[in-house]
């Protein structure tokens, strides 16, 4: 069978040409007709030069140099239609020898179309990637527990740069939520887990804790699975509820106290002033000083729900050394607590003097260990009996003719401080109340 090879190429798909090194056309095809819009008389008395969008002009003598020294090119460019629309065009284009010369042979196939795709596709990438980049919302993307990805607005969250967070595991999670965090990550990117919005805490680069609250869900990344979640951070949302909880004992307490300790000290004395007995009388003004130190003990429960600011734990031991023959030994300790914390040491300080007997030695050292402030309150006294020592900061309880809010209130504004109370025995004799609160900016 004989072929007839300029009718099969003038016939293909593609387009193709034959041009000298001075660029000049010798052959081309009809499709390069069709696309050009000129005409082959049109084109033969032309150069592929002149048919070359003016920017890619020095592009394309290079790739005709490459091709007349020996070598084969896939090139992309752009050309220039007849009516002066530009397209673009992926090609071959190889050394051949005719007659002792070297002319360069191609192939070509028009791929505006898809380069107005990936343009679209990358302007699009582009527009959301600088959407993302510059959200005032943190973002980020893990995947095999690594993170991927990460905006600006969360590296202001963190206090960490990209640098310290791309490719690294969960380090930044409290300790106490990485469980939570993980195990929620695993589910969600093997499917099992819904979206969903959740809070726990992180770890600031300079220390400092921060809530925030998460909204991940599954997307396939690359081909794979992985997570991706928008971030805000909740820590005043957090603090509130925590003041708002605060308070809501403290009114619950208040209401307790209202109904109960003083409503059954009025009835008394109702009683006493009805029947003017003078046994009920006594009885009644021993219930009029029991309602005043039980206001008292409300008025420095009240301290409980104050702003809480940074104190000077030296400064408030050495107030009371000034009231109190008391020993002290204490270094400059900044924790956050507010005026109530004054209370809570003036009634521990006046318990062991109330207690101890008449020679009682009272010491209080204040030291650091680690993130805490330590301040240890020891006297010499009779001590604590082992049966009272879990009883003494229940509310109500009281060995003498006190209210018994004391040592409740102390723990209760302790606890508001983030801090712990707990009595040890002295040693030969006597007690000791050690109280721990976080130091401040640890």
């Amino acid at each position: 069978m004989r072929i007839n090879w300029k009718t099969l190429l003038d016939k293909t798909l593609a387009g193709v040409y034959l041009i000298n090194k001075r660029g000049e056309f010798i052959y081309l095809n009809d499709i390069v007709e069709r696309a050009t819009r000129y005409s082959k008389e049109e084109l033969y008395r032309m150069n592929i030069f002149q048919t070359t969008f003016q920017e890619d002009l020095d592009k394309v003598k290079s790739y005709l140099e490459r091709v007349l020294s020996g070598e084969t090119v896939f090139y992309e460019a752009r050309y220039v239609r007849k009516d002066r629309e530009v397209r673009w065009m992926w090609g071959f284009s190889s050394p051949i020898e005719i007659e002792g010369e070297i002319y360069a042979l191609g192939s070509w196939i028009d791929v505006t179309r898809a380069k107005k795709l990936e343009n679209e596709l990358r302007n699009r990438e582009e527009f959301y990637r600088a959407l993302i980049e510059e959200s005032l919302t943190p973002v980020y993307i893990v995947q095999n527990r690594k993170i991927l990805y990460v905006n600006k607005a969360f590296e202001g969250l963190t206090g960490y740069s990209k640098e310290e967070i791309l490719g690294k595991e969960f380090f930044m999670i409290h300790p106490e939520d990485r469980e939570l965090v993980i195990g929620r990550y695993l589910e969600r990117e093997s499917g099992v887990r819904e979206i969903e919005t959740y809070s726990f805490r992180i770890i600031r680069k300079d220390g400092k804790v921060r809530w925030i609250t998460v909204r991940p869900s599954k997307i396939n990344l690359n081909g794979k699975p992985a997570v991706a979640a928008t971030v805000l951070d909740t820590t005043e949302i957090h603090e509130l509820n925590v003041e708002l909880k605060k308070r809501a004992e403290y009114l619950s307490l208040l209401n307790s106290i209202l109904r109960h300790d003083i409503g059954n000290a009025l009835t008394a004395i109702s009683a006493a002033l009805e029947l003017e007995d003078e046994k009920l009388k006594i009885h009644a003004r021993e219930k009029v000083e029991y309602i005043m130190r039980l206001i008292a003990d409300i008025r420095k429960l009240e301290s409980a729900i104050e702003i809480i600011k940074p104190i000077n734990l030296a400064e408030v031991v050495k107030d009371l050394a000034n009231r109190y023959s008391i020993e002290v030994n204490v270094q400059d300790l900044f924790v956050y607590a507010n005026e109530g914390l004054r209370s809570v040491f003036e009634n521990i300080v006046s318990n062991a003097f109330l207690h101890g007997g008449k020679n009682v030695r009272v010491v209080i050292e204040a030291y650091r260990n680690g993130k805490w402030a330590i301040c240890r309150i020891s006297d010499n006294g009779r001590g604590i009996p082992d049966e009272i020592k879990t009883k003494i900061f229940e509310k109500g309880f009281s060995t003498a003719n006190r209210t018994g809010m004391g040592l409740f209130i102390a723990k209760w504004l302790i606890d508001a401080y983030g801090g712990k109370i707990e009595v040890k025995d002295n040693k030969p004799s006597g007690a000791i109340f050690e109280i721990k609160l976080p130091i401040l900016g640890d």
